[in-house]
């Protein structure tokens, strides 16, 4: 697992608690990003980054996010980028 995408895990749970009442899609990130790191199948994982860019909009942060939040979204992206230039 790259870095990016370890960091990605370590926040999904902290967010989706803290932001999840606001931004109920933060339950799919989760649950997405936890998939990412429990698969080597590369049609499953290209449909997983497939998926989170269309639950948040591109890694769109919103307004009202901390900066946990906002490194979530980040480690996600990063994670994806790596994932595409391996």
């Amino acid at each position: 697992m790259n870095h990016a995408l370890a960091q990605a895990v370590r926040l999904a749970p902290v967010v989706e608690k803290v932001h999840g009442a606001h931004h109920p899609e933060l339950t799919r990130v989760r649950e997405l990003t936890q998939a990412l790191a429990d698969t080597t199948d590369d049609a499953r994982i290209d449909g997983y980054y497939a998926e989170l860019r269309a639950v948040t909009d591109n890694y769109t942060v919103p307004e009202d996010a901390c900066e946990g939040f906002t490194s979530h979204y980040r480690a996600l992206q990063e994670s994806e980028q790596f994932w595409q230039n391996r």
